[in-house]
């Protein structure tokens, strides 16, 4: 369930985190003099950095090294929320550490980050490596080797060089005075345990809630009074209401609040929609076990020994753990059952539309969101319609009608104050028209007038990722799209500043009241005949399409998780002959004939590479099918197919 907030606007009362790791290229820059510990402890704690999925730059030994330090490494710096200084007995000797070394303290000064026992953001971390018995007061003062380095820095050096040393010697003493980590002879194994939760505690991993959220407040604090954060105690919270009410955007800020309380955490979004089978619900449990135990190789045979492991962890302590979107009992059975599961302190939050999940579950107590009061209700719509708190003094009245229809639901305020945004007063009557049509509790059709307003082709491409693309890379569903003859970058744009969906880290994300809009508009005029439907994409509607031949010319696209199916869908020849409009197939990996003959919108065929039984292909007639890499010389009439 994707956050209720589009451009929607932050009342001077709230403040809450967004996603601010977004400006950082990397979390941690390692710093590091390469003959000492390249291939022994800096290598140790690059792969526990990334087990933790804590991005880590580390440069290339083949990097070739040059007399200055090159524009890209200066940038991976620059771009790193943290660097790691890995002092050892030669570090001093290289003038690439020093001038690396320079370049961190300048970005610590600039950035005005605070330093590591405030354990927040902290610029650089300094380690001392134990290749011998040497102090770190060495690094701070220059003495022992490091001393004896800048005696051989010193030789013929010319004033630039000299300049240069002072540079040096000044980051050298600023870097050692910094909260250390002195490794000495403790287990090296405990010693960078101990860094990768110290990193963990600093860049707590804040999900995105949205640049300005209106009117939460009151449901952030009726939520955090069933909370005991200062209690050893398990609480177990389950927030309900209907789609588009909040429930996601609530469960984030308090997430976000609480993050830097916590060393293990994870927040697991759509639940629903990720675990429609075992194989998601395993995925789940994976990726909630990598989220605590900072171990993203984490793999499990089967839901039950998933169980077990995540019971297994208690030992680590409190946890803090979102689960969004559940959506029957049955999930919470193999994610968070029990306070008996989870450390004393630990704090479960699950998002719902079914009130049931808490009502079978007892150890959960409950609350329902509260949909915004008509001030609120006004702000927000306001901030997406005119992009300021307030309407102007000509459209209060045909506000107020707006908001007698979404009913101080935030996601229908956000859609409809987008799509009239810059709108004259006209549009404004004409839209006033359609919703006097909706019953008022019929959120889904509210929501459909903005999707109505579209033109032909962003329809397309909304219904397109309605259908196949939710959660996909943009730079994925644009080089589809381009191929189709669509103008992505418009039509997206567009889609987007509606706020029928959202982009945000390169993906493109819909709530999921849109996308079941989505659904509904698919189905609407042909309910029970999926053969005249313009998308498929469940297996039980495509394998009735494909095997009783009723496809028809308006299957625009199909698309299929053969990896979610267990018997091979059996097709005649005949199956695809009259959908002559198919532009988008994906995945046939038990097809043995395919027949697309005459497909004159068909573009691309996804993943025709995995079709490993594909013996026959027949494309004639298909003009726009391009040659692919997979194979290059597809022939477009009967014939096993070739690849060069």
């Amino acid at each position: 369930m994707a956050s209720s907030t589009c451009s929607s606007g932050r009342s001077s009362s709230s403040s809450y985190n967004s996603n601010s790791n977004s400006k950082w290229r990397y979390d941690v820059f390692l710093s590091f003099r390469g003959e000492d510990t390249r291939k022994n402890f800096t290598d140790h704690l690059y792969s526990a950095l990334d087990r933790g999925n804590i991005n880590t730059f580390r440069d290339d030994e083949k990097l070739p090294r040059g007399e200055e330090i090159s524009p890209q490494l200066l940038k991976s710096i620059e771009g790193s929320r943290i660097a790691i200084i890995v002092f050892s007995k030669t570090f001093a000797d290289s003038k690439w550490c020093l001038d690396e070394l320079v370049k961190i303290m300048e970005c610590e000064k600039e950035k005005g980050q605070k330093v590591l026992s405030n354990s927040i953001y902290t610029p650089s971390i300094s380690l001392y490596t134990p290749l011998e018995r040497w102090e770190p007061s060495e690094v701070r003062n220059q003495t022992g080797s490091y001393g004896e380095a800048f005696k051989n820095h010193q030789t013929n050096a010319d004033e630039e060089k000299k300049k240069k040393i002072e540079e040096w010697k000044a980051a050298l003493s600023k870097a050692g005075k910094l909260s250390g980590f002195p490794l000495q002879n403790r287990y090296e194994s405990k010693f960078i345990e101990e860094i990768v939760g110290e990193i963990r505690r600093s860049i707590p991993k804040l999900v995105h809630v949205g640049d300005k959220i209106v009117g939460i407040d009151e449901n952030v604090k009726q939520v955090k009074l069933l909370i005991d954060a200062k209690s050893n105690e398990v609480s177990m919270v389950g927030i309900y209401g209907i789609g588009g009410i909040g429930k996601t955007t609530i469960a984030k800020v308090i997430y976000n609040d609480l993050l830097d309380q916590f060393n293990h955490h994870s927040f697991l979004e759509n639940v629903r929609e990720r675990s429609k089978d075992d194989r998601g619900l395993l995925q789940l449990q994976e990726k909630l076990l990598s989220d605590i135990i900072m171990d993203k190789t984490m793999k499990l045979s089967n839901v039950d020994e998933g169980v077990q492991m995540i019971k297994s962890r208690r030992y680590l302590g409190k946890v803090l753990i979102v689960l969004d979107d559940v959506d029957c009992p049955k999930k919470l059975r193999f994610l968070a059952e029990s306070p008996d599961w989870f450390g004393g302190g630990s704090i479960i939050i699950l998002t719902t539309r079914n009130k049931r999940c808490l009502n079978v579950n007892k150890a959960y107590s409950s609350y329902e969101a509260k949909g915004l009061a008509k001030n609120k209700a006004l702000e927000l719509f306001s901030w997406n319609a005119f992009k300021q708190h307030h309407p102007t003094d000509n459209y209060v009245d045909l506000c107020n009608r707006v908001l007698h229809h979404a009913k101080g639901l935030p996601l229908a305020l956000v859609v409809l104050g987008s799509s009239l945004f810059q709108r004259d007063e006209e549009y404004w009557e004409s839209t006033m028209d359609r919703l006097k049509t909706i019953p008022l509790d019929d959120i889904q059709k509210v929501l459909q007038v903005s999707y109505n307003g579209l033109d032909d082709r962003c329809k397309k491409v909304f219904l397109d990722i309605v259908c196949f693309f939710k959660d996909w890379e943009e730079k994925t569903i644009t080089k589809i799209l381009e191929g189709c003859r669509f103008h992505p970058k418009t039509e997206l744009k567009e889609l987007d500043d509606k706020c029928l969906i959202s982009i945000s880290d390169g993906f493109i994300r819909m709530h999921d009241s849109l996308q079941e809009m989505g659904w509904a508009i698919v189905h609407e005029k042909y309910p029970e005949n999926p053969g005249k439907w313009s998308r498929l994409w469940e297996y039980k509607d495509i394998e009735s399409v494909l095997t009783t031949n009723i496809g028809t010319k308006n299957i625009e696209g199909m698309f299929l998780n053969m990896n979610t199916i267990a018997e091979p869908i059996k097709l005649h020849v005949e199956a695809f002959k009259n959908m002559n409009r198919l532009r988008l197939l994906k995945d046939a990996r038990m097809l043995k004939i395919l027949d697309l003959s005459h497909s004159e919108q068909l573009v691309d065929i996804l993943s025709i590479s995995s079709a490993p039984k594909l013996e026959f292909l027949l494309l004639e007639g298909c003009a726009r099918v391009q040659e692919t890499q997979e194979f290059p010389r597809v022939q477009r009439k009967y014939g096993k197919v070739k690849s060069a």
